[in-house]
């Protein structure tokens, strides 16, 4: 059974994000989109709905536009996922998809946990996949060549389109010890609209 809800993209309607750890902490409101390119946007927002920051993926160009210091950060998907110790495939990774090639060395346990471990030169990942949901539950990835680890915990499945997805993820950061908590509040499976990469003309840095 295919849950994965990054194959023809989906939108959070309404969440949160709480951040620590980082240069900006704290709990802040979230709307996002993803299609089914895997282009990227997400809206971070502060109280009455004011945003804060906004992140944009598309194809490989990814930016970091922050609306407080006026500054738009710049870089490609690629180079900066691999600075950050983390897999082009970020984003499917980070809403809990399976893989579309399981492959690796795996074990079943007494949970209805199968527990499967794969790597490259670049990355060791061990995924831990809830039987009962058919979901990535819990995974871990270390990156061989600049010692990131990096924690994802999946909690409270629920559906949408016929796909689970998780409303809780966690993810923790051991190297700069940086937090993330993403509430779903609201999300629509379903999401084939282009996003473009339009930037304001703010002063620009290299992510």
């Amino acid at each position: 059974m295919n849950n994965n809800i990054t194959d023809r993209g989906f939108e959070i309607r309404r969440g949160s994000i709480e951040l620590e750890g980082t240069e900006i902490e704290g709990k802040f409101g979230l709307h996002a989109r993803m299609n089914g390119k895997g282009d990227f946007y997400a809206s971070v927002r502060g109280p009455l709905g004011i945003e804060l920051a906004r992140l944009l993926a598309v194809g490989n160009d990814i930016a970091a536009i922050d609306r407080f210091n006026r500054k738009v950060y710049l870089g490609k998907k690629d180079a900066v996922m691999k600075k950050n110790g983390l897999p082009v495939d970020f984003m499917q990774i980070l809403f809990g998809d399976l893989p579309e090639e399981l492959s690796g060395d795996y074990t079943v346990n007494s949970y209805n946990e199968m527990v499967m471990i794969s790597g490259n030169d670049d990355f060791m990942r061990e995924l831990t996949i809830c039987t009962d949901e058919m979901k990535i539950c819990r995974e871990k990835i270390d990156a061989n060549s600049t010692d990131h680890l990096v924690y994802l915990n999946f909690y409270d499945f629920k559906s949408s389109g016929g796909k689970k997805y998780a409303s809780r993820i966690t993810m923790e950061e051991k190297k700069r010890m940086f937090h993330v908590k993403l509430s779903i509040d609201d999300l629509e499976y379903g999401y084939d609209s282009d996003i473009e990469f339009s930037l304001p003309s703010y002063t620009r840095e290299n992510l």
